[in-house]
């Protein structure tokens, strides 16, 4: 067998070689040969997630309805699709439940109890570069790695009992990526909350909603003392300056549609490009509101207010919308926008093919915008303000964990790092 050895500088004392065969033995059970397929979850695997289960990641299962030749996977046995296995697309599955997935996914599991060390190991650069090497196909995205290539694959190897204290490692800094995950999900998750009670019944605490006069209008029930105005009357769309000449500019900030969160509040990334580089664009100034107006960008919610600009304005991609509030702050505009029956509002206005819709200026200049009063709004301001900080404080950790994991993992894997396993027990 032809050997592909990961290369490091020297080898770690008590370290040997070993090829992946040596590490692992491939798994086929199939579904059928369960006695009940009844429990068995169809599960999909993702680069960033591992296996999971379809309807997680799809919002509904799409798999055949025979699934007997489906492969059975057990907690800690390792899954890939040869066809994606070089950008990292391979995974153990952590939960005890076990699952199937596609007949076309190879099947491992480690001869000896390592605790997660190997399913570690098929991640680190070091292997993608491997399966880079070995991975053929005339299709860049449907590249292929043979069994034998990948069993063939030399690796530096701890002693088993190493090999433990680094998976025990990883995995304390890994829980605590995920936990920082939950914790985003479930704050982004009261932000919708408050959102929708703030827009409905003000700032109000929750156990005074009821005591709150409301009045049903075309986007739901709002305070009968608020104002309900069409947009074009409550904001302005931005418009270009007569006689602003951008040619003279030695560079012009642009803003690109990638550049426009889907999560973010704010428009962080500015490109600055030479004014012969600005071929077409949309004129926008600093602390405008940009809202996209097409599929899918639309739909996920992107969009976000421009920080402020030293030249004052910008040019932006043609698919969004500059607007400032005028009856309405932009801030608490923006967050108006991306409540969850708005944004449903707007997509049933879209109109184009399937592939490519956009939102008509028309329909986002009559969209119904509540007005809160001015001591109204700077309250919700705060209350949301508050939150997006939090999420953004959580944000920054999460950065700084994944930032430490992927440090760990070189340096624990190429030995830069040695770990005592006496000090770090399961």
């Amino acid at each position: 067998m032809k050997k592909t050895t990961v290369q490091i500088n020297g080898l770690p004392k008590r370290w040997t070689r070993s090829t992946l065969d040596q590490l692992l033995e491939e798994v086929d059970v199939r579904a059928e040969d369960l006695e009940s397929q009844s429990d068995l979850e169809v599960l999909s695997l993702t680069k960033n997630h591992g296996l999971i289960p379809q309807t997680e990641r799809f919002g509904k299962r799409i798999a055949i309805k025979n699934i007997r030749k489906y492969k059975v996977v057990e907690r800690g046995w390792i899954a890939y699709n040869p066809y994606v296995i070089w950008e990292g697309a391979v995974h153990a599955l952590r939960r005890d439940k076990p699952g199937v997935v596609s007949p076309v996914y190879r099947i491992w599991k480690r001869k000896e109890d390592d605790e997660g060390f190997v399913d570690y190991l098929l991640r680190t650069p070091l292997l993608i570069d491997a399966y880079n090497r070995f991975a053929a196909g005339a299709v860049n995205r449907r590249r292929s790695i043979k069994k034998n290539d990948l069993l063939s694959i030399e690796v530096p190897t701890p002693p088993i009992d190493e090999q433990r204290a680094i998976s025990r490692s990883l995995t304390a800094t890994r829980y605590a990526i995920e936990t920082t995950e939950k914790v985003i999900a479930a704050t982004q998750q009261l932000k919708q909350s408050l959102m929708h009670h703030l827009f409905t019944y003000g700032p109000v605490p929750v156990d005074e909603a009821e005591n709150v006069e409301l009045q049903e209008t075309e986007i739901g029930i709002r305070p009968k003392h608020w104002d309900i105005e069409p947009l074009v009357d409550s904001a302005q769309f931005t418009k270009k300056p007569k006689g602003l000449n951008a040619s003279n500019k030695p560079e012009i900030a642009f803003v690109p549609m990638e550049a426009i969160s889907e999560e973010s509040h704010r428009i962080m990334d500015v490109d600055m490009r030479k004014p012969s580089d600005v071929r077409s664009g949309v004129y926008f100034e600093s602390g405008d509101l940009l809202l996209a107006k097409i599929t899918p960008c639309l739909e996920n919610g992107k969009q976000g207010i421009v920080d402020d600009l030293r030249a004052g304005w910008g040019y932006a991609t043609t698919e969004v919308y500059p607007l400032k509030g005028d009856k309405i702050s932009t801030e608490l505009l923006g967050y108006y926008l991306k409540l969850s029956s708005v944004r449903d509002f707007l997509i049933s206005k879209m109109q184009g093919t399937t592939g490519r819709k956009r939102l008509p200026k028309d329909a986002l200049k009559n969209l119904p915008v509540p007005i809160p009063n001015k001591k109204e709004q700077i309250t919700m301001l705060s209350y949301l303000q508050t939150v997006d900080q939090k999420i953004e404080a959580e944000n920054q950790k999460l950065t700084a964990l994944q930032s430490l994991f992927d440090s760990l993992l070189h340096h624990l894997m190429t030995g830069k790092v040695r770990v005592d396993p006496d000090k770090i027990k399961a």
